[in-house]
């Protein structure tokens, strides 16, 4: 007969909640690590921001790891602006980066290069979030960031950016 201690029971569950869940990069996207093109996917390890789609390459308790602007903070991770070697994190960031990696500079010239040049200037709404964009009307989020010509969410950033 099996008998059951409810102090045990309680006292094992306790322990197990206590036990916090370290957030740790998703192995599967280690071929995106270092390579600076933005192909790496939130939650994937990154050596800095050009590595990373969303442009944030967060700080972690021992690198850097891909993360949404919005989330930055969460987790465990202490906001955006890992750069391998460089600065150490920011004491209280909650905002996002100032610059980025990928975008569309003020005076409109558009990177062939980059993933979804094609999208660029349509005003069809069919470009990606992180892709570049010219105004609110070429983002399917109807958000072009401004300071950055990047199609964003509008929760994280200040839209209507307009190419000069």
């Amino acid at each position: 007969m099996v008998s059951f201690n409810l102090a045990a029971a309680l006292a094992l569950a306790l322990t197990v909640l206590a036990i916090p869940s370290p957030l740790t990069p998703d192995p599967s996207g280690d071929k995106n690590i270092g390579n600076g093109k933005a192909q790496q996917f939130i939650g994937g390890a990154c050596l800095g921001a050009a590595d990373c789609a969303s442009t944030c390459c967060a700080f972690l308790s021992d690198g850097g790891i891909c993360s949404g602007l919005g989330a930055s903070t969460q987790a465990g991770k202490k906001g955006c602006g890992f750069e391998q070697g460089g600065a150490a994190p920011p004491a209280t960031s909650t905002t996002a980066p100032a610059g980025s990696a990928t975008g569309v500079p003020a005076s409109g010239a558009i990177n062939p290069n980059e993933a979804g040049s094609q999208n660029v200037g349509l005003g069809n709404g069919s470009q990606f979030i992180t892709g570049q964009c010219l105004s609110d009307a070429d983002c399917a989020s109807a958000c072009c960031a401004i300071g950055k010509g990047q199609c964003a969410a509008k929760a994280v950033a200040t839209c209507g950016f307009v190419a000069a």
